[in-house]
């Protein structure tokens, strides 16, 4: 009877509170029309891009257009759009490609190079166009030879953009023309570089000028620069300028009334707000402060100031009430809040987390409270938000995310967030029960697997100390800053090896060169296997940190997760070899990882299967939860289950390996990657910092990471590993003959076939051959080859046949 009391909490705890349309399976750059009729979003295929313009219809959304072009521009009227066209020239073809071969080497002088040559190539071929709204039509806008930048479309029509002469780089102006004009006319005339043309009324505008150019400019051409601060400019349409002020980053309140922007002085950042109601235009100081500010945000009125504000590890949402003049804090969690936007005068948008990894939230200004506004209405997978554009009215959010957690995937799905209109009891006790029956299906696979293997993963997690944890912790964090250039790096190089030969294995330092002057080594020991020694399986940490940290959580955690797990297994060998790799330089470009690698293919070692581990520890809610940063779903469930049956950490995930050693290994053996990573997704505010402290360490946390690890090496060192080879014939009369390679562990009984016969049920077939023929095959659907063992254990992933 009381369930509209706890409806809100129990949506945001599993997932959405409002509704939410998908609009495309991979999209970017949304955008709202001013009159919030309107909205686009980008896709591209085979090349080209195009801009899908729609429309929210009741309950759905309707496409009205797809046009061929980038960057659209809304006029406030609904009636016409820009969009920008960029030709594809030989030149343009031939620099792409130079860049690509200049990314794969990762040569980053030529990658810059490359980089500034194309777009400044791409300038030279980009037109402008405008969009009839009602027709769909597209016309070319006479902008004559001049590179466009940032136009924005009045209420009158009249098309405002920063224009400059590739033959000149030593300036850039404003223009203005009428959409169905034959030529621009130059607005600014004192030299300088303006950009950033935004309306604020009928008779009122704003723009920047600029110390340097923003346009791209040939490589190889000087770089004219003026030694005047960069300026914010209010400009009168008809009679000129009106007021400029050393300043930058400039926003304009929804109803017109008032302008802000940051000054930056020396020790000293300032926010100025501009009463634009009166005749006076002064400038009058709001805000300053030591540390840094960024992203003023206005509330519609103009009543409210919302800036972020960094005091300490991380940044926060500050506000000021300007006619009160009262200061206040909107935002208190231990990571980054960022970006705020007002949706309305009591709601504010933010973002939550680090770069890669952010996540909407809503605000209220009154109560301070904050929830989600994205997610996947799951509680296991993490959902990525990478792109936001709010409606003018803060009804609707359009959110560009990876919204099943896969980042491994270039795919990036556009979605409508109906903002207030919330999903239905019916919705929200279906989403329970989906998330129970995924849970109990989960704990009864977890019990499955291990069952075989339990008493002993029990017993060898039960020995898992946190004292030792911390011992090793405080000992690499004793050593400084373990960058590749710091003497730290050595000590702890000498530490590792050390330790691990106490606990009886005789470790190899892997010494090499990254750079003239520069030695460091990767610390290796090897756990032979006891029946089939030839299956390896790796367990990796990067032990050094960045060169202005002590690296408590950043890797001095997954160090000694390593080490505790190598010690307790030390005198509790596997069926397959284990190779503990603490490596060093990822900080310096994944350096360890891909001599370690080198030196295995050298060698002719290949790996089943990695799991590396890499930032694990940070405290934030004394909460004992992480994330599974995985490739393959397999390994994926294996570590799920090992933390629920031998540990208290609680687990999500999200398919990620960029940016760490699992990338190397990746590339190196494909798809049989795990690990954990710092829960949220890098949200720990100390990353890469000097606060990065051991004393922000949940070492309890660590001990369970240590646990559900270790759990895993053993589910996995038990297990088959992944069938090779696999191959499909003889596609005749829904008989298939399929084949695959035997596996390399001696202790095979016998392999499943998975696939879906002709009625579309499920079939699975054994036997103890690698080939088998099947009857009535639906080939629409993939066939699934896995092996079991002797002891009844099941590989820990299928080998998928499409």
């Amino acid at each position: 009877p009381d369930a509209d009391l706890y409806f809100d909490d129990i949506a945001s705890l599993t997932g959405e509170r409002y509704k939410v349309d998908k609009l495309s399976v991979d999209g970017r750059n949304p955008v709202f029309s001013p009159d919030n009729q309107l909205f686009s979003w980008e896709e591209s295929t085979n090349g080209s891009t195009y801009v899908k313009v729609a429309r929210i219809s009741g309950d759905g959304t309707e496409i009205l257009h797809t046009v061929e072009g980038r960057g659209m521009i809304f006029s406030p009227d609904g009636q016409n759009a820009i969009i920008h066209r960029t030709e594809v020239t030989e030149k343009t073809a031939a620099l792409q490609q130079k860049l690509n071969e200049a990314l794969t080497t990762r040569d980053r002088n030529a990658i810059i190079q490359a980089r500034d040559e194309l777009q400044y190539e791409e300038a030279l071929n980009t037109s402008v166009n405008r969009v009839n709204l009602h027709s769909g039509e597209v016309s070319a806008v006479k902008t004559g030879n001049l590179l466009v930048r940032t136009p924005t479309i009045d209420e009158n029509g009249t098309l405002w953009f920063a224009g400059a002469n590739p033959g000149n780089h030593s300036r850039s102006d404003i223009y203005s023309m009428n959409l169905q004009d034959s030529s621009p006319k130059r607005v600014t005339s004192e030299p300088g570089f303006y950009d950033e043309p935004q309306i604020i009324n009928h008779d009122l505008m704003v723009f920047h000028s600029n110390s340097s150019s923003p346009f791209p400019t040939p490589v190889g051409a000087e770089r004219h620069q003026f030694s005047v601060e960069n300026s914010v400019i209010l400009h009168h349409t008809n009679s000129g300028r009106l007021g400029k002020w050393e300043g930058q980053n400039s926003v304009v309140s929804k109803n017109g009334s008032r302008l802000a922007f940051i000054k930056n002085s020396t020790g000293n950042q300032s926010i100025y707000t501009v009463d634009l109601s009166g005749g006076n235009f002064e400038a009058t100081q709001a805000v300053s402060s030591i540390d840094p500010i960024q992203h003023p945000a206005l509330s519609p009125a103009g009543n409210t100031l919302a800036y972020m504000l960094r005091e300490g590890i991380s940044w926060d949402i500050h506000m000021v009430h300007l006619e009160k003049g009262e200061h206040d804090r909107l935002s208190y969690d231990i990571q980054h809040e960022l970006f705020p936007h007002f949706l309305n005068e009591n709601q504010v948008l933010g973002m939550m987390g680090e770069a890669r990894h952010r996540r909407s939230h809503m605000y209220d200004l009154e109560t301070k409270e904050f929830h989600r506004l994205f997610h996947n209405n799951s509680v296991r997978t993490v959902s990525m938000e990478n792109d936001w554009e709010p409606s003018v009215d803060g009804n609707y959010l359009l959110n560009v995310a990876q919204r099943d957690g896969n980042t491994i995937a270039p795919e990036q799905g556009v979605y409508l967030v109906r903002i207030g209109d919330k999903i239905t009891h019916e919705t929200l006790i279906d989403r329970l029960q989906k998330n129970l029956e995924s849970e109990q299906q989960l704990l009864a696979n977890a019990e499955e697997i291990y069952a075989p293997i339990y008493d002993a993963v029990k017993a060898a997690t039960e020995e898992i100390n946190i004292t030792r944890l911390y011992n090793y912790q405080k000992s690499m964090y004793d050593f400084g800053s373990k960058h590749m250039t710091q003497p730290g790096n050595q000590k702890a190089s000498a530490y590792i090896y050390e330790t691990l030969k106490s606990f009886g294995y005789e470790p190899e330092l892997q010494w090499f060169s990254p750079a003239e002057g520069i030695e460091t080594a990767n610390v290796i020991a090897r756990l032979e296997g006891t029946t089939h020694p030839e299956v390896t399986y790796i367990l990796s940490s990067h032990f050094d940190s960045v060169l202005r940290s002590l690296g408590a959580d950043d890797n001095s955690t997954g160090t000694a997760v390593l080490l505790e797990a190598a010690r307790v297994l030390a005198t509790n060998p596997q069926p397959a070899t284990i190779i503990f790799a603490s490596l060093t330089a990822e900080e310096s470009g994944l350096l360890g990882a891909r001599e370690f690698v080198r030196v295995a293919d050298k060698n002719g070692f290949r790996a089943a299967g990695v799991i590396n581990n890499d930032m694990m520890g940070w405290t934030r809610h004394h909460r004992l939860d992480n994330t599974i940063r995985f490739s393959n779903y397999g390994i994926r469930d294996v570590q799920h289950s090992g933390a629920i049956l031998f540990s208290d950490l609680i687990t999500y995930d999200s398919r990620y390996y960029r940016f760490t050693d699992a990338h190397v290994f990746f590339d190196a053996y494909g798809d049989v990657l795990g690990g954990i990573g710092s829960y949220p997704i890098l949200g720990n505010p100390n990353y890469h910092q000097t606060t990065d402290r051991l004393e922000t360490i949940n070492h309890r946390l660590v001990q369970e990471v240590s646990r559900s690890t270790t759990a895993t090496l053993m589910m996995l060192a038990n297990s088959p590993s992944k069938v090779s080879g696999v191959e499909a014939s003889g596609s005749r009369n829904n008989r298939v003959n399929v084949s695959w390679n035997a596996s390399e562990e001696n202790d095979i009984s016998h392999y499943r076939i998975k696939y879906t016969d002709t009625s579309e049920d499920e079939q699975i077939e054994e036997t103890s051959n690698t080939t088998i023929t099947l009857r009535r095959v639906d080939l629409d659907y993939p066939i699934s080859v896995i092996a079991v063992n002797d002891r009844g254990i099941q590989g820990w992933d299928w080998t998928v046949l499409e």
